[in-house]
Formats: C-alpha cells, structure tokens, sequence
C-alpha cells in the first residue's frame, strides 16, 4: 500500500482525501473519464430484527468496529461467514453457522480450508445447513428448515455475512454531461480483488 502511495505521489497524482466523492462534486472537477472503484458493502437480510441492536454487519465484526460476544449465530455459510465464525471462535464465542444450502465454505480456498475446519472442531462451531434465517429476535435467530417448520438458534448477537452488494453511486449525471463512465472492481461486477484489480488495471490502460 506504502508503494502504490509512493509511486502515485511521484507520478503526480492528486489524491484527496475527507471528501464525499458526489456526481456534482466529480463533475467540477471537469474530468474527461471517470473511473468509479467504489467498491461493495454489505448485504442486509430483509427480515424482522435486521435492525436491532443484537445485529450486526460481517464487514464491521472482521474490521473491529463492532464487538460481539458469547453466543453468536453467523447468518451465512459463504467465505464472509465462514471467515467470520472462526475469527469469533479463536476469541472465544459461541458460534453456530446458518446457511440456507446444504453445504459451508463454499469458495474458501483449498489451502485455508483444512485450517479452518481445524479450527471449528478445536473451538466448537457448530454448522446448521439447510435453514433459511426469518427472524432476528432479542435472544435467538428464528429459522425455518427444509419443511417449513420453525426452529430457534439461542444466541447473544447475531451476525450478518449474506453476501456483497454494488455501492450505490450514480453515473446519470457524468453520462448526461458526455463524461465517458468506466466502473471497476465490485462496481462492475461484485468479485474478488483478482477481478478488481484486472479491471482498474485494464480501465486505465484504456485511457
């Protein structure tokens, strides 16, 4: 990162920093192209509870911005989950799995993954597969299983790892004002940062 910063620095790039980077804001700046990396964010269950004080954001858990603790039901068996739940195991929580599929750890890689399921059996993570989330209540996450019953996973806090979603950002007004729009990374289309990277890195060979 040190490089990148070094190396745009010596190129005369001008980076700003504590600023909202609106459409109106980019447009006074006058730009011929517009390369927008704005990345992803993640993605909210749309059910009862989803806003409560007991529920939490994957991507916020993982950075240390929101603590959780005791017992903790992760919404999600994708990477994000998965990665979640051992990072709250290994601190000492209580941790149970729900993904709506049949399987956990679907795209975490075969060299992490012997590690991670070392990891779920030394601290006692408990995957429940086949459950669809429902309900976020104070002390539990309500599910429904493959038969339509209801079932309750009691827990402290529960965690929200669903999956990634574009950043909203609004190229209307760049376009309207003949400004050429590249869109890179999860803003073209929500990946990983191999595919981020080759997009930025062929969207500014394009220039």
């Amino acid at each position: 990162m040190q490089d990148l910063a070094h190396a745009a620095r010596e190129n005369g790039v001008v980076v700003r920093l504590g600023e909202q980077a609106t459409p109106q804001a980019v447009l006074a700046l006058a730009p011929d192209v517009v390369i927008v990396a704005v990345g992803a964010l993640n993605l909210k269950p749309a059910i009862p509870g989803a806003d409560g004080p007991n529920a939490c954001d994957a991507w916020q858990v993982l950075a240390g911005q929101q603590t959780v603790r005791g017992r903790v039901a992760v919404i999600g068996g994708g990477v994000v989950g998965c990665e979640t739940a051992e990072f709250l195991a290994v601190q000492g929580c209580q941790v149970t799995v729900v993904e709506q599929r049949e399987v956990i750890a679907q795209g975490v890689s075969s060299t992490v993954l012997p590690t991670m399921l070392g990891n779920y059996t030394a601290h006692g993570v408990v995957a429940r597969t086949g459950l669809k989330a429902i309900r976020i209540a104070p002390d539990s996450l309500i599910c429904e299983n493959r038969n339509g019953v209801a079932e309750s996973i009691a827990c402290d806090a529960t965690v929200m790892a669903i999956g990634a979603g574009r950043t909203p950002f609004d190229v209307g007004a760049l376009r309207a004002s003949g400004v050429t729009v590249v869109e890179v990374g999860d803003c073209h289309a929500v990946a990983d940062i191999a595919h981020a990277t080759k997009t930025g890195y062929d969207a500014a060979n394009a220039i």
